[in-house]
């Protein structure tokens, strides 16, 4: 496909890991050489938070899907594209979490219309593949690292554990006061904070406990965690699978405060937390940017129009 307007949907609400990776998206398909612009909808924020406030002569004002040769959604970005409107140009779908297989959501009815979609994670792949109700291709692209180059190269002097609870915060409330119980202290953050002070937070800490939803399509925080050099203790999830191996470059206890208490407490020995960090810091290199932007570009060629 010869490059031209690629067209971004999004409804901003505030900073989300989803959003974040239709950023990458977004700035691939600029240094492929494409027109990328995204319409904002209404009531989006303007604010530092949205990314795209960084871009303001690439923000469209209306709407206008007809005239671009791409159009890229994701979630619920759909419901702005007109019906049959996939079936006269290319529509590229990213695919982020398992809950699109679910019958139950308004996810699972836009599977029946056409796109190449992109899924960032194999179990995500299988779980909308085994609907049968899948319209188009299906290309698995591994959710790639967007690390602050200064924050991965600033580390300095580690201590003290962190923990992200922002999608448990009552397991994480749980765990810190077993933590306190066995004379142990924990930073905990149960809201949603600025990328860049989340990803310094994570920098900065000795070893790190990353609490996903159980049903994650792929849960970058704690491939991050690896990437910053901490020693990482998460418990599993549907798309961890896809790089995070128990004893090797994590410890994936149940998502429970005495499993989660005792995982920590093995972590005493500086030999195991180093060979975690270790190989959790060369898994973490396999999920770069340029590895997701070739494979986006392999999407782009392969479609017609």
């Amino acid at each position: 496909m010869k490059p031209g307007r690629i067209l971004f949907h999004r409804e901003f609400r505030g900073q989300t890991g989803g959003h974040g990776k239709v950023w990458n998206y977004f700035n691939h398909a600029l240094a492929l050489g494409f027109d990328a612009r995204v319409h904002l909808a209404d009531g989006s924020l303007a604010d530092e938070s949205n990314p795209w406030m960084r871009v303001p002569d690439r923000i469209d004002a209306v709407w206008d899907p007809v005239h671009a040769v791409v159009l890229f959604v994701g979630g619920l970005d759909w419901r702005a594209v007109p019906a049959g409107l996939e079936d006269t140009m290319p529509v590229v779908n990213l695919v982020q979490h398992v809950r699109h297989a679910d019958p139950a959501l308004p996810l699972r009815q836009f599977l029946r219309r056409r796109a190449t979609r992109i899924c960032v994670s194999h179990p995500v792949a299988d779980a909308i593949l085994a609907t049968g109700e899948v319209n188009g291709d299906v290309v698995v692209v591994p959710a790639a690292l967007d690390i602050v180059p200064a924050v991965a190269a600033g580390q300095g002097l580690r201590r003290g554990i962190f923990i992200d609870a922002l999608k448990a915060p009552a397991l994480g409330a749980a765990l810190a006061a077993r933590m306190a119980d066995a004379g142990m202290q924990a930073t905990v953050s149960d809201a949603r904070m600025p990328r860049a002070r989340y990803l310094e937070a994570l920098a900065a800490a000795d070893i790190a406990v990353l609490l996903p939803n159980p049903t994650e399509g792929f849960y970058l925080p704690a491939l991050e965690a690896m990437a910053l050099g901490c020693a990482v203790v998460t418990p599993p999830c549907v798309g961890s699978d896809e790089y995070a191996r128990h004893g090797r470059n994590c410890l994936m206890p149940v998502p429970e405060p005495e499993a989660l208490l005792q995982a920590l407490l093995q972590l005493h020995d500086p030999r195991l937390r180093e060979e975690l960090r270790a190989h959790g810091q060369h898994t973490a290199g396999r999920f770069t940017l340029e590895a997701e932007r070739a494979a986006f570009a392999r999407v782009l060629q392969g479609l017609s129009g």
